[in-house]
Protein backbone atom coordinates (compact mmCIF):
# COMPACT_ATOMS: atom_id res chain seq x y z
CA UNK A 1 0.00 0.00 0.00
CA UNK A 2 0.97 3.32 -0.62
CA UNK A 3 2.41 5.42 2.13
CA UNK A 4 2.10 9.56 2.97
CA UNK A 5 4.77 10.52 4.06
CA UNK A 6 4.70 13.84 6.20
CA UNK A 7 7.07 17.13 4.52
CA UNK A 8 8.39 19.27 7.17
CA UNK A 9 8.45 22.97 5.98
CA UNK A 10 11.35 25.31 7.30
CA UNK A 11 11.40 29.05 5.84
CA UNK A 12 13.26 29.47 2.44
CA UNK A 13 16.78 28.92 2.34
CA UNK A 14 19.37 28.86 0.26
CA UNK A 15 21.94 26.05 0.83
CA UNK A 16 25.36 27.43 -0.15
CA UNK A 17 28.25 24.74 -1.20
CA UNK A 18 28.99 24.43 2.73
CA UNK A 19 25.56 24.09 3.76
CA UNK A 20 23.79 21.28 5.56
CA UNK A 21 23.58 18.35 2.63
CA UNK A 22 26.75 17.10 3.55
CA UNK A 23 29.57 16.50 1.41
CA UNK A 24 29.57 18.20 -1.76
CA UNK A 25 32.05 17.28 -3.73
CA UNK A 26 31.79 14.02 -6.21
CA UNK A 27 34.50 11.93 -6.92
CA UNK A 28 36.36 13.08 -9.36
CA UNK A 29 35.30 16.66 -9.01
CA UNK A 30 37.85 19.36 -8.54
CA UNK A 31 37.26 22.82 -7.18
CA UNK A 32 39.59 24.34 -9.65
CA UNK A 33 37.82 22.69 -12.59
CA UNK A 34 34.06 22.85 -12.57
CA UNK A 35 32.27 20.31 -14.72
CA UNK A 36 30.62 21.34 -18.09
CA UNK A 37 27.44 22.10 -18.46
CA UNK A 38 24.54 20.01 -20.91
CA UNK A 39 21.62 22.44 -22.25
CA UNK A 40 18.61 20.82 -23.93
CA UNK A 41 18.59 23.80 -26.78
CA UNK A 42 14.89 23.30 -28.26
CA UNK A 43 15.70 26.00 -30.98
CA UNK A 44 13.76 25.40 -34.02
CA UNK A 45 15.88 26.23 -36.48
CA UNK A 46 18.13 23.16 -35.32
CA UNK A 47 17.54 21.32 -32.30
CA UNK A 48 20.47 19.95 -30.17
CA UNK A 49 21.94 19.64 -26.93
CA UNK A 50 25.16 21.53 -26.13
CA UNK A 51 27.73 20.98 -23.42
CA UNK A 52 28.94 24.10 -22.44
CA UNK A 53 32.37 25.20 -20.86
CA UNK A 54 31.37 27.12 -17.75
CA UNK A 55 34.87 28.50 -18.00
CA UNK A 56 34.06 30.81 -20.84
CA UNK A 57 31.77 33.96 -20.03
CA UNK A 58 30.87 34.16 -23.39
CA UNK A 59 28.51 31.46 -24.57
CA UNK A 60 27.87 33.24 -27.92
CA UNK A 61 27.59 31.90 -30.93
CA UNK A 62 30.21 33.63 -32.27
CA UNK A 63 33.15 32.23 -29.22
CA UNK A 64 34.38 28.78 -30.89
CA UNK A 65 35.25 27.74 -27.27
CA UNK A 66 32.05 28.20 -25.47
CA UNK A 67 30.41 24.48 -27.00
CA UNK A 68 32.60 21.70 -26.36
CA UNK A 69 30.36 18.72 -27.59
CA UNK A 70 27.04 18.84 -29.55
CA UNK A 71 24.54 16.04 -30.44
CA UNK A 72 21.57 15.69 -32.70
CA UNK A 73 19.76 12.59 -33.64
CA UNK A 74 21.49 12.06 -37.37
CA UNK A 75 24.87 12.11 -35.64
CA UNK A 76 24.36 8.51 -34.56
CA UNK A 77 22.37 8.08 -37.50
CA UNK A 78 19.06 8.41 -35.61
CA UNK A 79 16.40 9.28 -37.74
CA UNK A 80 14.52 12.80 -36.78
CA UNK A 81 10.98 11.33 -36.57
CA UNK A 82 10.66 12.28 -32.54
CA UNK A 83 13.21 14.96 -32.48
CA UNK A 84 12.48 18.76 -32.02
CA UNK A 85 11.94 19.77 -28.51
CA UNK A 86 14.57 18.11 -26.24
CA UNK A 87 13.74 18.08 -22.79
CA UNK A 88 16.52 15.72 -20.86
CA UNK A 89 19.99 14.80 -21.25
CA UNK A 90 22.01 12.90 -18.76
CA UNK A 91 25.41 11.33 -18.52
CA UNK A 92 26.05 8.02 -16.86
CA UNK A 93 28.46 5.39 -16.39
CA UNK A 94 27.34 1.45 -17.25
CA UNK A 95 29.18 -1.41 -15.93
CA UNK A 96 27.43 -3.49 -18.65
CA UNK A 97 28.73 -2.14 -21.47
CA UNK A 98 31.86 0.18 -20.19
CA UNK A 99 32.58 3.94 -20.32
CA UNK A 100 30.11 6.76 -20.35
CA UNK A 101 26.90 7.33 -21.99
CA UNK A 102 24.25 9.44 -22.52
CA UNK A 103 20.26 9.34 -21.78
CA UNK A 104 18.07 11.57 -24.17
CA UNK A 105 14.86 12.48 -24.41
CA UNK A 106 12.64 14.77 -26.11
CA UNK A 107 8.92 16.20 -26.05
CA UNK A 108 8.31 15.00 -30.20
CA UNK A 109 8.49 11.50 -28.64
CA UNK A 110 12.54 9.82 -29.16
CA UNK A 111 14.09 8.54 -26.69
CA UNK A 112 17.90 7.61 -26.91
CA UNK A 113 21.05 6.39 -25.41
CA UNK A 114 24.19 7.18 -27.34
CA UNK A 115 27.89 6.81 -26.44
CA UNK A 116 29.76 9.75 -25.15
CA UNK A 117 31.99 11.32 -26.59
CA UNK A 118 31.76 8.74 -29.75
CA UNK A 119 27.97 9.17 -30.66
CA UNK A 120 27.18 5.43 -31.43
CA UNK A 121 23.47 4.66 -31.04
CA UNK A 122 22.87 1.70 -28.55
CA UNK A 123 19.21 1.96 -28.38
CA UNK A 124 16.81 4.54 -29.52
CA UNK A 125 12.52 4.91 -30.23
CA UNK A 126 10.00 6.96 -31.26
CA UNK A 127 7.37 6.66 -28.01
CA UNK A 128 5.17 9.11 -30.27
CA UNK A 129 4.27 12.85 -29.76
CA UNK A 130 1.17 12.32 -27.78
CA UNK A 131 3.28 11.25 -24.72
CA UNK A 132 5.30 14.25 -24.31
CA UNK A 133 8.56 12.31 -23.05
CA UNK A 134 10.10 14.55 -20.40
CA UNK A 135 12.40 12.73 -18.42
CA UNK A 136 14.44 9.51 -18.99
CA UNK A 137 17.03 7.26 -17.20
CA UNK A 138 19.92 4.55 -18.16
CA UNK A 139 19.48 1.47 -15.53
CA UNK A 140 22.72 -0.47 -14.19
CA UNK A 141 20.96 -3.43 -16.75
CA UNK A 142 21.08 -1.34 -19.90
CA UNK A 143 16.77 -0.88 -19.62
CA UNK A 144 16.11 2.74 -20.18
CA UNK A 145 13.24 4.34 -18.00
CA UNK A 146 11.03 6.77 -19.02
CA UNK A 147 8.44 10.01 -18.46
CA UNK A 148 6.00 10.93 -20.50
CA UNK A 149 3.58 14.20 -19.28
CA UNK A 150 0.40 13.83 -21.49
CA UNK A 151 1.16 10.19 -21.44
CA UNK A 152 0.83 9.96 -17.66
CA UNK A 153 2.71 6.99 -17.25
CA UNK A 154 6.63 6.29 -16.31
CA UNK A 155 7.94 3.45 -17.94
CA UNK A 156 10.86 0.74 -18.11
CA UNK A 157 11.85 -0.37 -21.35
CA UNK A 158 13.65 -3.34 -21.90
CA UNK A 159 16.57 -1.57 -24.31
CA UNK A 160 18.82 -4.27 -23.08
CA UNK A 161 17.66 -6.83 -25.50
CA UNK A 162 17.80 -4.87 -28.50
CA UNK A 163 18.93 -1.31 -30.29
CA UNK A 164 15.06 -0.82 -31.29
CA UNK A 165 12.89 -2.66 -28.48
CA UNK A 166 9.97 -1.23 -27.50
CA UNK A 167 9.17 -3.93 -24.93
CA UNK A 168 8.23 -2.08 -21.45
CA UNK A 169 6.25 -2.19 -18.30
CA UNK A 170 3.96 0.65 -16.94
CA UNK A 171 3.01 2.82 -13.89
CA UNK A 172 0.41 5.38 -14.49
CA UNK A 173 2.09 8.59 -12.88
CA UNK A 174 -0.05 11.83 -14.55
CA UNK A 175 1.46 14.50 -15.60
CA UNK A 176 4.78 12.57 -14.95
CA UNK A 177 8.05 14.59 -15.62
CA UNK A 178 11.10 12.89 -14.59
CA UNK A 179 12.66 9.54 -13.04
CA UNK A 180 16.09 8.82 -11.20
CA UNK A 181 17.54 5.96 -10.74
CA UNK A 182 18.57 5.29 -6.68
CA UNK A 183 21.43 2.58 -7.33
CA UNK A 184 22.13 3.25 -2.89
CA UNK A 185 18.43 2.05 -2.28
CA UNK A 186 17.78 0.10 -5.63
CA UNK A 187 14.93 2.09 -6.71
CA UNK A 188 13.74 4.33 -9.15
CA UNK A 189 12.40 8.41 -8.08
CA UNK A 190 9.43 9.58 -10.52
CA UNK A 191 7.76 12.42 -9.92
CA UNK A 192 4.34 13.60 -11.70
CA UNK A 193 1.72 16.35 -10.46
CA UNK A 194 1.88 16.24 -6.57
CA UNK A 195 3.15 12.45 -6.41
CA UNK A 196 6.58 11.63 -5.69
CA UNK A 197 6.74 7.98 -6.03
CA UNK A 198 9.49 5.18 -5.11
CA UNK A 199 9.48 2.25 -7.60
CA UNK A 200 10.55 -1.45 -7.39
CA UNK A 201 11.95 -2.32 -10.69
CA UNK A 202 11.62 -6.42 -10.77
CA UNK A 203 11.15 -8.84 -13.23
CA UNK A 204 13.71 -9.54 -15.96
CA UNK A 205 15.88 -8.18 -18.08
CA UNK A 206 13.74 -9.08 -21.14
CA UNK A 207 10.59 -8.29 -18.86
CA UNK A 208 10.44 -5.57 -17.06
CA UNK A 209 7.84 -4.97 -13.79
CA UNK A 210 6.92 -2.16 -11.84
CA UNK A 211 5.41 -2.28 -8.09
CA UNK A 212 5.22 0.85 -5.74
CA UNK A 213 7.72 1.38 -3.19
CA UNK A 214 6.05 4.20 -0.88
CA UNK A 215 4.53 7.62 -2.28
CA UNK A 216 4.80 10.93 -0.91
CA UNK A 217 2.48 13.92 -1.60
CA UNK A 218 3.68 16.79 -2.31
CA UNK A 219 1.45 20.03 -1.06
CA UNK A 220 0.68 21.41 -4.33
CA UNK A 221 0.87 19.99 -8.02
CA UNK A 222 3.22 20.71 -10.86
CA UNK A 223 5.93 18.91 -9.88
CA UNK A 224 8.64 19.10 -12.21
CA UNK A 225 12.54 19.05 -11.83
CA UNK A 226 13.55 15.47 -9.84
CA UNK A 227 17.60 15.82 -9.66
CA UNK A 228 20.14 14.20 -7.26
CA UNK A 229 22.43 16.86 -4.76
CA UNK A 230 25.69 16.04 -5.82
CA UNK A 231 28.09 14.66 -3.17
CA UNK A 232 25.13 13.85 -0.65
CA UNK A 233 23.40 11.11 -1.25
CA UNK A 234 20.30 11.24 1.08
CA UNK A 235 18.94 14.33 -0.39
CA UNK A 236 16.97 15.07 -3.72
CA UNK A 237 16.01 18.43 -5.28
CA UNK A 238 12.52 18.47 -6.46
CA UNK A 239 10.83 21.48 -8.44
CA UNK A 240 6.99 21.89 -8.15
CA UNK A 241 4.87 24.78 -9.58
CA UNK A 242 6.22 28.22 -7.42
CA UNK A 243 9.10 26.18 -4.98
CA UNK A 244 12.10 24.15 -5.29
CA UNK A 245 12.86 21.91 -2.33
CA UNK A 246 15.24 19.69 -1.11
CA UNK A 247 13.94 16.00 -0.29
CA UNK A 248 15.74 13.98 2.81
CA UNK A 249 14.99 10.29 1.92
CA UNK A 250 15.86 9.18 4.93
CA UNK A 251 13.66 10.91 6.91
CA UNK A 252 10.79 11.72 3.99
CA UNK A 253 10.75 15.36 5.00
CA UNK A 254 11.31 18.43 2.54
CA UNK A 255 13.02 22.03 3.41
CA UNK A 256 11.87 25.20 1.06
CA UNK A 257 15.17 25.67 -0.76
CA UNK A 258 13.18 28.61 -3.13
CA UNK A 259 10.41 29.95 -3.68
CA UNK A 260 10.24 30.76 -7.58
CA UNK A 261 8.14 30.40 -10.05
CA UNK A 262 8.53 27.91 -13.20
CA UNK A 263 12.00 26.51 -12.42
CA UNK A 264 12.17 24.11 -15.25
CA UNK A 265 15.56 22.06 -14.29
CA UNK A 266 17.75 22.36 -11.02
CA UNK A 267 21.50 20.93 -11.07
CA UNK A 268 24.56 21.29 -8.63
CA UNK A 269 28.30 21.79 -9.62
CA UNK A 270 29.58 18.90 -8.05
CA UNK A 271 33.20 20.83 -7.67
CA UNK A 272 31.92 23.57 -6.04
CA UNK A 273 28.10 23.01 -4.43
CA UNK A 274 26.68 26.12 -7.16
CA UNK A 275 23.53 25.61 -8.00
CA UNK A 276 22.43 25.85 -12.05
CA UNK A 277 18.69 26.57 -13.09
CA UNK A 278 16.56 27.53 -15.84
CA UNK A 279 13.22 29.50 -16.11
CA UNK A 280 11.54 31.12 -18.64
CA UNK A 281 13.13 34.06 -19.66
CA UNK A 282 11.19 37.05 -21.37
CA UNK A 283 14.47 37.47 -23.94
CA UNK A 284 13.89 34.15 -25.64
CA UNK A 285 10.33 34.39 -27.70
CA UNK A 286 9.98 30.79 -29.13
CA UNK A 287 7.60 29.45 -26.24
CA UNK A 288 6.38 30.36 -23.26
CA UNK A 289 8.56 28.15 -21.23
CA UNK A 290 12.09 28.49 -23.16
CA UNK A 291 15.55 30.73 -21.72
CA UNK A 292 18.37 32.14 -23.00
CA UNK A 293 19.88 32.65 -19.93
CA UNK A 294 21.40 30.02 -17.37
CA UNK A 295 21.36 31.16 -13.83
CA UNK A 296 23.82 30.16 -11.38
CA UNK A 297 23.63 30.87 -7.54
CA UNK A 298 25.89 30.57 -4.39
CA UNK A 299 27.64 31.95 -6.15
CA UNK A 300 25.67 34.49 -8.44
CA UNK A 301 26.34 33.95 -11.74
CA UNK A 302 24.88 33.72 -15.29
CA UNK A 303 25.51 32.37 -18.65
CA UNK A 304 23.52 33.72 -22.06
CA UNK A 305 23.10 31.67 -25.20
CA UNK A 306 21.27 34.44 -27.39
CA UNK A 307 18.94 32.57 -30.07
CA UNK A 308 19.25 29.55 -27.62
CA UNK A 309 15.38 28.06 -26.57
CA UNK A 310 16.66 26.14 -23.65
CA UNK A 311 14.77 24.06 -21.23
CA UNK A 312 16.82 21.95 -18.76
CA UNK A 313 20.60 22.31 -17.98
CA UNK A 314 22.29 19.75 -16.43
CA UNK A 315 26.00 19.37 -14.62
CA UNK A 316 27.45 17.28 -16.72
CA UNK A 317 29.15 14.09 -14.24
CA UNK A 318 28.08 10.61 -14.30
CA UNK A 319 29.05 10.44 -10.50
CA UNK A 320 26.22 11.36 -8.91
CA UNK A 321 26.30 8.70 -5.94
Amino acid sequence: MNKQIAFLFLAAVLIGPTGALGQTTAPGASASHPDPIALTDQTKSGPHILLMNYAQVDWGADNPKAVLWSWDPSDSGISGSGWGLPTEAKLRNNSLWGGQWMAVSDSDGMMAVVSYPGKIRKWSINAGTSSNVHGIELLPNGNVAGAASNGGWVRVYAASQGASSEVFAQYDLPDAHNVLWDPSRNVLWALGGNKLVQLRVGGTDAAPALSVVATTLLPSGGGHDLQPVYGDINNLYISAGHVVYVYNKQTGTATVLQNTVGIKSISKQAATGQLIETRPHSSCTQDTWCTDVVEFSSPHDVRTRPGAAIYRARVWNANYQ
